[in-house]
C-alpha cells in the first residue's frame, strides 16, 4: 500500500437520503477491461482541516461523541456551522481523505492507496437511495453504468465477507440488518433499497484498507476491535439461524434479544486485535467524521502522518480517548436498553387493559402476566390463566412470574395452576424452579432430598424440597425423577401457603399397595361432564379415612385431593385411562380414574377437561359413600 495526494475528475456519487445534511462519503467504481474487477475511488470529508484541535467544534464533538438522530430533529456533533464547512457539497471545492484500489471478482482488495484528496466544485453528485434501482434498469441513465458496476462490486464484496465467515446479513423487504457487532438491527423505510447495501459494503471496505495501511505504516490510531464470546457460538451458527428465523416474527424477535446479550459490543483501542463479527484481521472507524468523533481523531492523526506534521495526540492521550469512548458507549447502549425497555412495559400495560387476552401469543401474553403480577389479580387475567392452563398452555416462565405475585388475590390461582401442572406435568417442576432461580439470583437454590426405603428389587423414594426456606411435604414414588418433580411442586405450594412441613422422616407407606383394576367398566351412555347420581362402583367402599375433609376443599381440587388422599390412606396413586372418540376437529375424550378399587368416568371436549370431571365423580362417590 501506498500514499499520495490526487485530484481526478470523474464524478462521484453521494448515495444518502434527499434531506442529509452532512454528507461523509463520495465514490466512484468503473469496472476493469476484460471484466478484471472494478476500480474504486473513495473520498471522506476533510473534517479535520476545518475543525482545528481545540476549537469550539471539537470541543462539542467531544462532549456529543457522535451525532444524534431524533425523530423531529438532528443534533449535529459538531454543531450546524462547522458541519455544513465540512460536508461533502456539489457546489463547493472540498478537501478529503481519499482511498483508491482495486475490487478483485473474488472480492479482493488490491493496489491499495491512502492519501489527501482535493475534490473540485460540481464533481459531487447527490443520489437519494430511493432513485438507485430506477437508475440500475434505466439504460439511458447517465448515472448507470457506474451505479451498475457499484452494485456489481458491492455484491462482490458482500460474498467474500459471506464466504469468510462474517456475520453479513440484510433484508430490505422486512428492514433487517447486521451491524458490524452482528446484532440485527432496523434499517429505516426510506433507506430500504439496494442503495443501503452499496453504501455498507463499500464503507466497510474502506474502513478496512485504512486500518490495514496504519498497520503497514506502524501508525497508531483507535483501531475498531471485536472480540469473541465463547457462548455466543460461531459466525456460521448465527448466520445459519438469522436466515433460519428471518420469516417467522416471534423467532426472529427471541433471536435478536439473545445476540443483543450474548454478542460483546466492539471496542476503540491504540493496537488491533481483529475483528470478529467482520471476519477481518483490522478494522478502523474513518468513514463518517462529521457523525463520530473516533473518525475525526483518526483523520487527525492520518493527515499529520501524511503532511509529515507531529501528532495531534501523544500514545496515553490516545489510549485515554478511546478508553472514555468506550465507556460512554456502554453507557449510551445501557440507556437505549432502558428506554426501550420502559416503551415496551408502556405497550405491555396498555395491552393488558384493552387486548384480547385470548389473542395474544405466548411472549406477549408472558409480557402481560408479568407486568400484571406486580398488583392484584383482574378478573380477566383469571379466567384466561384458567384457560390457558386448562388448554396445556402454560409455559415454564409464565409459572415462574405467577408464583411470584405477591397480592393476596392471587392466591386462588396460583394454586390452581400449580395443583394443575403437578397433576399433567409433573415433569416441569424442575424447568419451573430453575427458571425462577434465574430471575432471583439472590436467593436461595430450591435444595431436594432424597431417601430410599424397600428391596432392591422393589425400591421406594421419597423426597422433600426447600422453597425459600419453607419445606414441602415428603412425597413417594417407585422411582426417584417422579418422587423428585412431586416434590418440587409441593415445595412450591407448601410456600405460597405459608406451610412449613418440619417432619424428619418420611411416612413410608406400611402396606402393600392396592392393584390397579386391569379391566375397566365399560364406558357410560350418558356424555354428561360428571355423573349426578350415586355412581356405579365395582367393589365395595374401601375403608378410605376422610380425616374430616370438607367436600369443598376436595372439589376444589379433585386430581389433587385424591392423590394425597391415596397417601394418606398407604394406597398405590389413582390412574386414568383414556379414550378420545369423534372427528379430528371435534374430538371428545373419556376419562376414567381408578383409585383403591373404585371407578368413575366421564368425558369432554379436552383431556384435561375429562380428567378433572372423571376425578369429581370419583370424589363425589367417596363422600355419597362417606354419608351413606
Amino acid at each position: 500500500m501506498t500514499s499520495s495526494t490526487v485530484t481526478d475528475v470523474s464524478t462521484l456519487l453521494m448515495i444518502d437520503s434527499a434531506s442529509a445534511r452532512d454528507r461523509d462519503d463520495a465514490f466512484t467504481v468503473t469496472p476493469l477491461a476484460g471484466g478484471r474487477g472494478w476500480a474504486v475511488e473513495v473520498h471522506i470529508a476533510g473534517v479535520a482541516d476545518v475543525v482545528e484541535l481545540g476549537s469550539v467544534a471539537d470541543e462539542q464533538a467531544f462532549l456529543r461523541a457522535e451525532a444524534r438522530y431524533l425523530r423531529s430533529r438532528t443534533i449535529p456533533m459538531l454543531g450546524e456551522t462547522a458541519e455544513q464547512a465540512a460536508t461533502l457539497s456539489s457546489e463547493s471545492v472540498r478537501t478529503s481523505l481519499r482511498f483508491a484500489g482495486t475490487i478483485t471478482t473474488g472480492g479482493r482488495l488490491v493496489d491499495v492507496t491512502v492519501g489527501r484528496g482535493q475534490i473540485a466544485a460540481g464533481r459531487c453528485v447527490a443520489v437519494d437511495h430511493a432513485e438507485v434501482p430506477a437508475v440500475l434498469t434505466d439504460s439511458a441513465h447517465p448515472l448507470h453504468p457506474q451505479l451498475v458496476a457499484a452494485d456489481a462490486a458491492a455484491q462482490a464484496l458482500l460474498t467474500a465477507r459471506r464466504d469468510g465467515g462474517a456475520l453479513a446479513f440484510y433484508d430490505l423487504t422486512r428492514g433487517w440488518a447486521a451491524n458490524e457487532d452482528g446484532a440485527i438491527v432496523a434499517i429505516a423505510a426510506e433507506l430500504r433499497t439496494v442503495a443501503y447495501v452499496i453504501v455498507q459494503e463499500l464503507m466497510i471496505a474502506t474502513n478496512e484498507a485504512v486500518a490495514l495501511w496504519c498497520v503497514e505504516q506502524g501508525l497508531p490510531i483507535l483501531f475498531r476491535n471485536h472480540r469473541p464470546n465463547p457462548v455466543a457460538g460461531s459466525t456460521d451458527e448465527l448466520m445459519t439461524e438469522i436466515a433460519a428465523a428471518a420469516g417467522d416474527p416471534d423467532l426472529f424477535a427471541k433471536l435478536r434479544g439473545r445476540l443483543l446479550s450474548t454478542l460483546r459490543a466492539a471496542t476503540y483501542n491504540p493496537t488491533v486485535h481483529g475483528h470478529y463479527g467482520l471476519r477481518l484481521s483490522a478494522y478502523s472507524h474513518v468513514t463518517s467524521p462529521l457523525r463520530r468523533v473516533a473518525d475525526l481523531i483518526n483523520q487527525r492523526i492520518i493527515f499529520a502522518h501524511l503532511d509529515r506534521s507531529p501528532a495531534p495526540y501523544t500514545s496515553d492521550q490516545l489510549a485515554a480517548l478511546g478508553t472514555d469512548l468506550n465507556r460512554r458507549s456502554r453507557a449510551a447502549r445501557e440507556a437505549k436498553k432502558n428506554h426501550f425497555k420502559h416503551a415496551d412495559q408502556r405497550i405491555v400495560a396498555e395491552q393488558a387493559a384493552t387486548a384480547d387476552l385470548a389473542a395474544l401469543d405466548s411472549r406477549r401474553f408472558h409480557k402481560v402476566l408479568k407486568a400484571e403480577a406486580a398488583g392484584p389479580l383482574r378478573g380477566e387475567l383469571a379466567a384466561e390463566l384458567v384457560r390457558r392452563v386448562d388448554a396445556d398452555l402454560m409455559t415454564a416462565p409464565d409459572v415462574a412470574v405467577l408464583i411470584d405475585a405477591a397480592d393476596p388475590s392471587w392466591r386462588p390461582i396460583q394454586l390452581r395452576v400449580l395443583d394443575t401442572l403437578a397433576d399433567t406435568h409433573p415433569e416441569m417442576g424442575p424447568s419451573v424452579v430453575s427458571v425462577w432461580r434465574q430471575a432471583h439470583p439472590d436467593q436461595p437454590p430450591t435444595d431436594v432430598e432424597i431417601r430410599r426405603n424397600g428391596a432392591d428389587h422393589n425400591p421406594l423414594f421419597a423426597a422433600r424440597a426447600t422453597h425459600l426456606n419453607i419445606r414441602g411435604p415428603w412425597t413417594t414414588g417407585t422411582a426417584k425423577k417422579p418422587a423428585e418433580q412431586a416434590a418440587l411442586w409441593a415445595a412450591v405450594r407448601a410456600q405460597l401457603t405459608g406451610t412449613d412441613n418440619p417432619d424428619t422422616d418420611p411416612d413410608w407407606p406400611t402396606t402393600e399397595p392396592s392393584p390397579h383394576p386391569t379391566t375397566p367398566p365399560p364406558a357410560p351412555q350418558d356424555s354428561g361432564p360428571a355423573p349426578s347420581a350415586k355412581p356405579h362402583r365395582t367393589t365395595t367402599p374401601a375403608a378410605l379415612n376422610l380425616d374430616g375433609a370438607k367436600k369443598s376443599k376436595a372439589l376444589s381440587n379433585p386430581t389433587a385431593w385424591l392423590m394425597s388422599l391415596a397417601q394418606k390412606n398407604d394406597q398405590a396413586p389413582p390412574v386414568w385411562d383414556f379414550h378420545t372418540d369423534g372427528p379430528a376437529h371435534a374430538p371428545r375424550f373419556t376419562a376414567t380414574v381408578h383409585l383403591a378399587g373404585h371407578t368413575a368416568t366421564a368425558d369432554a371436549t379436552t383431556k384435561t377437561a375429562a380428567k378433572t370431571a372423571s376425578a369429581t365423580a370419583l370424589v363425589e362417590m367417596f363422600f355419597y359413600a362417606a354419608l351413606n
